[in-house]
């Protein structure tokens, strides 16, 4: 009865070290080594927020945009998710849209979705955009001067599949409403 026991706690002592391990091997000290160790090909950070307890960062490779999610997680932080393929050298456009619903990899429903709105502007005249989703107030959109252009977001507070309505504001004061 005891050699049970005593085997029965050694198989949990062995199996809760295999779990710390795993989980700790996913979970790193910085940002930067998340970063890394996840294999995101990654020239340029042009920006970071916070959103939902969640990092989000803005990066660069090569001529491309692109937005992840890295969590913050008791041992450390995490890659959660990444998306984005928005190009800095687009012709004949005022600016780009893309919108995306990050998911951590802890996720209860959809309100844990990191959702967004974003891309880049081209047109230097561009002042300010504001953002309508469904059943949401305006945002003024945060636009980010960056080392490859201009770049904006948008958060939404429920997940987004479909574009939503933009108001372009102009530095003489004129405005437009759609996706040019």
């Amino acid at each position: 009865m005891k050699r049970k026991i005593i085997l029965s706690i050694s198989f949990i002592i062995l199996l809760a070290t295999i779990a710390i391990f795993t989980f700790y091997k996913a979970n790193y000290k910085t940002i930067d080594v998340a970063i890394s160790e996840a294999n995101i090909p990654i020239d340029e950070i042009f920006h970071t927020t916070v959103y939902k307890g969640h990092t989000i960062i803005f990066y660069g490779k090569d001529d491309v945009l692109s937005v992840g999610l890295i969590e913050k997680t008791p041992l450390g932080f995490r890659w959660g998710f990444g998306a984005g393929s928005k190009h800095f050298n687009v012709e004949n456009r005022i600016l780009t849209k893309m919108f995306s619903n990050l998911h951590p990899k802890e996720i209860e429903s959809e309100e844990d979705l990191v959702s967004l709105t974003f891309g880049v502007i081209y047109d230097d005249s561009i002042e300010a955009l504001r953002i309508k989703y469904n059943e949401q107030d305006i945002t003024d959109a945060t636009i980010i001067n960056t080392s490859k252009g201009r770049i904006w977001y948008s958060f939404s507070e429920t997940p987004v599949n479909y574009d939503p309505e933009v108001k372009i504001i102009y530095n003489d004061g004129t405005s437009k409403s759609g996706w040019y």
